[in-house]
């Protein structure tokens, strides 16, 4: 009966991050661990230089092979090598199947709809926000126990991600934020799901091993709560969050959630404050994770840096555009959801709204 707790712990908690973060899939529970010293939580992430954000830089384009190097003002380019089957230059007349997915399983407060992906006539991935009104089910609690239920929503999105997985390496995309701000985030980012992570063989087996890795290279126009300014971001949309979130496993075999809001955001929480705004022009967004550390770039220079502690999973790459303040909230929500709609602020003003993305290319370490 202890060991049912806590895989039903272990799902509760992985569904409830999934859903609280950038998204993802539920995640199966884990095997029965043994009962080890869970390693020190309180590691100190490494250094983190001036958020100062730089000018822009030429980026690099891709020769008549479609390769194409990194754009990193104090890179090497004999260090990396580009990956075909994670990188799109967005130049077909429709998105590549062979590479992306663009019907994921819905999640949060709006739908993931395939008709919102589309690729433009020059050569640009769009993902659109839009407005409707549509009842759809989400994990909630019926009478107590967990079950679908219905939310009435106000919005569907587009999200595409990769078929395959990866973990370490360097990964970039142009992207240009979208018109109407506050109320949604245009964002970059990779994370893990069950299936991967127990093809993998990484299932959790001893303390400190992680259940969930979620690395967010980028999320634009958030518009909550700055603990850098000290006021709301609706403020201003050229905060930038670029943060991590994850689910390691304890000494009890109970989940541990690693957050930017809560006791953990130390290991996991970087706000830059850029001298642009997000929705004006494209700009690269890139980020290095390796097996000691994750390294955040804008236009090619580094802005934040983190140890990695739990970010070793299998993870896909992803683009999607999420709603936020005011549309959605984490307070009061009916049948425990994580987060729900904001009924009486949704409207048709400011929708349909587009983030654009020119690129997205991934490489790994050269051996």
């Amino acid at each position: 009966m202890i060991i049912k707790n806590k895989i039903t712990l272990a799902l509760i908690t992985a569904t409830t991050l999934l859903t609280t973060a950038c998204g993802g899939d539920s995640d199966p529970a884990v095997q029965n661990p043994p009962e080890i010293t869970v390693p020190d939580a309180e590691t100190p992430d490494t250094e983190t230089p001036d958020t100062e954000v730089p000018d822009a830089i030429t980026e690099n384009v891709p020769d008549e092979n479609g390769n194409v190097s990194p754009t990193l003002v104090d890179g090497n380019e004999s260090d990396w090598v580009f990956i075909p089957e994670r990188s799109d230059e967005f130049n077909n007349v429709s998105l590549d199947s062979s590479k992306w997915e663009n019907d994921p399983d819905d999640f949060g407060p709006w739908s993931w709809r395939p008709e919102n992906v589309k690729i433009t006539e020059d050569g640009k991935l769009r993902l659109t926000m839009d407005y409707e009104e549509h009842t759809a089910q989400r994990w909630g609690k019926s009478d107590g126990v967990n079950a679908r239920v219905d939310v009435d929503m106000f919005y569907t999105s587009g999200m595409i991600r990769a078929n395959s997985v990866q973990t370490y390496g360097y990964y970039e995309a142009k992207i240009r934020g979208t018109h109407t701000f506050p109320g949604n985030s245009p964002a970059f980012w990779v994370y893990s799901n069950g299936q991967d992570r127990a093809a993998a063989g990484m299932n959790p087996t001893k303390a400190g091993d992680p259940i969930y890795s979620e690395v967010d290279f980028v999320e634009l126009q958030q518009a909550e709560y700055s603990d850098v300014t000290g006021v709301q971001k609706q403020d201003t949309a050229e905060i930038i969050d670029m943060n991590l979130h994850a689910i390691y496993q304890d000494e009890h075999g109970d989940p541990v959630e690693v957050r930017p809001h809560n006791d953990l955001q130390h290991l996991s929480q970087n706000k830059i404050i850029a001298d642009f705004d997000p929705r004006d022009d494209f700009h690269i967004y890139g980020t290095e994770i390796s097996e000691d550390y994750i390294i955040w770039y804008i236009d090619g220079k580094e802005v934040a840096r983190k140890a990695n502690l739990y970010w070793h999973l299998p993870m896909r790459v992803t683009l999607s555009l999420g709603l936020r303040t005011p549309h959605v909230t984490y307070n009061n929500c009916p049948h425990s959801l994580a987060r729900c709609p904001v009924a009486e602020n949704a409207t048709q003003e400011g929708y349909p709204t587009n983030m654009d993305v020119d690129w997205v290319r991934v490489y790994k370490r050269a051996p």
